[in-house]
């Protein structure tokens, strides 16, 4: 019963993998950069763990996309001040993010940007997320 369950697991796994290659390759073809970021970015993934991409953009729409391997964050860097402002998950995926493909150098402009506002607001993470430091400890 248990060797069935590894099996499965590991042809699932497998398919998983072959479609996130495949949505990587479209979405390399699209973005000025791809960033992977949270659990497999970071390396505390499992098996069944979804991919969490960054595409960064020249301009367009802010958006989530939810895909079958994961979600996909697109980031025009038009709007990178006011997403700033709105979203969280910028915080996130710019802090964990490992660049898969396109120019790395953009991503480190954008790194750059986020980690002054980082700065400028006074954020720290948690294990619940961004949070103003405590300014009377």
């Amino acid at each position: 019963m248990f060797s069935r369950w590894l099996t499965t697991l590991s042809e699932v796994s497998r398919i998983r993998e072959n479609r996130f290659k495949e949505t990587l390759n479209e979405l390399c073809s699209r973005a000025l950069v791809v960033v992977l970021f949270g659990s497999r970015a970071r390396g505390d993934y499992t098996p069944l763990s979804d991919w969490d991409l960054l595409a960064i953009v020249a301009d367009g729409e802010y958006r989530v996309e939810i895909m079958d391997v994961g979600q996909v964050v697109w980031l025009p860097l038009s709007r990178l001040n006011n997403v700033l402002k709105n979203s969280m998950i910028i915080l996130d995926a710019v802090t964990d993010g490992k660049v898969l493909c396109g120019d790395s150098r953009i991503f480190e402009v954008v790194k750059g940007r986020v980690n002054e506002y980082i700065e400028e607001m006074r954020l720290v993470r948690t294990k619940h997320g961004w949070f103003p430091k405590n300014t009377t400890a």
